[in-house]
């Protein structure tokens, strides 16, 4: 338990200016990261109240450890690459010194769409964009499309959404691995809206809700469903989660590694193989052949990686 390996912490000396339960919060802080990143500081909180290390998951516990992880990462203490935020994302626009510095990023960048030649097109869709930074690393192994409905998606996202879908030849399947928090949006927004709207876009998406799960909830901390009274949905949601209509749950309280696990095994449960070693030999083989186009390049400029001033 977290709570037990940072009873050691008791027994070192008092950083200046920090009280015992700073420490012991911080060596709790680093063991998490540590064995969950990437990880986002939502997920950190839930963590740490799983260990009984905060008392709850109120805006003032939360507002405390976002405080001193802030700290940590300022002070180099925690490495700050660890700690995801998606929702702020920077987009930039690319750009090149020179047509020698395009042609090697293509060289170091390219990867061949692997999914061209399966039989199934997967994609990862989201009600919270914070959670991609958390699934980037499986995100990134398979090459998996992540796009986020945020809130109720608009006409646009979910239109774009099922027209891509239609893009596909006939023989090949559209999957749609859906992650989500199990309270009255949440919930409605995949088991009602969504299928609804993709169905009258005449989608041919096959939607399946992959997280958070019924058998999930009973290892997770949930909340008062109380606190979405508000919520236009909540009437629906008691009566649809009858065996647990006073609670609701958030996807951050899921470890990441499980998370990642659970998409990965989803992912990977639609791939040929055999097709998937083929895609990559590929790839390979094409990525050679752009080396030597680009050595070529440089020796007409004279061996500079650029174009002549």
């Amino acid at each position: 338990m977290i709570a037990e390996q940072i009873q050691t912490s008791r027994n070192l000396p008092r950083q200046r200016g920090k009280a015992a339960a700073t420490l012991e919060l911080e060596a709790a802080i680093h063991r998490i990261v540590r064995e969950r990143h990437p990880i986002t500081v939502r997920g950190v909180c839930y963590a740490l109240f799983t260990a009984g290390l905060i008392p709850d998951m109120s805006t003032g516990s939360t507002q405390r450890v976002s405080r001193v992880m802030t700290a940590m990462r300022e002070s180099d203490a925690l490495d700050w690459t660890l700690i995801v935020d998606g929702s702020r994302a920077v987009e930039r626009i690319n750009a090149w010194r020179d047509t020698g510095s395009l042609i090697r990023a293509a060289v170091q960048q390219y990867r061949r769409d692997y999914w061209q030649d399966q039989p199934a097109l997967v994609e990862v869709w989201s009600e919270k964009s914070t959670v991609q930074g958390v699934l980037a690393p499986v995100l990134d192994e398979f090459g998996v499309t992540f796009r986020v409905m945020k809130g109720f998606g608009s006409f646009t996202a979910v239109r774009q959404a099922a027209e891509d879908s239609l893009d596909l030849p006939d023989d090949r399947d559209a999957i749609a691995l859906y992650i989500g928090d199990w309270d009255p949006s949440g919930l409605y927004m995949s088991e009602v809206d969504l299928p609804r709207r993709l169905e009258r876009y005449g989608s041919s998406w096959d939607f399946k809700r992959i997280a958070l799960v019924r058998d999930d909830l009973n290892r997770l901390p949930h909340f008062p469903a109380a606190t979405k009274a508000g919520d236009a949905r909540a009437s629906w949601y008691a009566s649809a989660t009858s065996a647990e209509p006073s609670k609701c749950w958030e996807l951050d309280a899921m470890d990441p590694n499980d998370l990642r696990a659970r998409v990965r095994d989803a992912v990977t449960g639609y791939i040929d193989a055999d097709a998937w070693r083929h895609a990559v030999q590929i790839e390979r083989t094409e990525v050679e052949s752009m080396k030597h186009f680009h050595a070529a390049w440089n020796s007409r400029l004279g061996g500079h990686d650029g174009e002549r001033p």
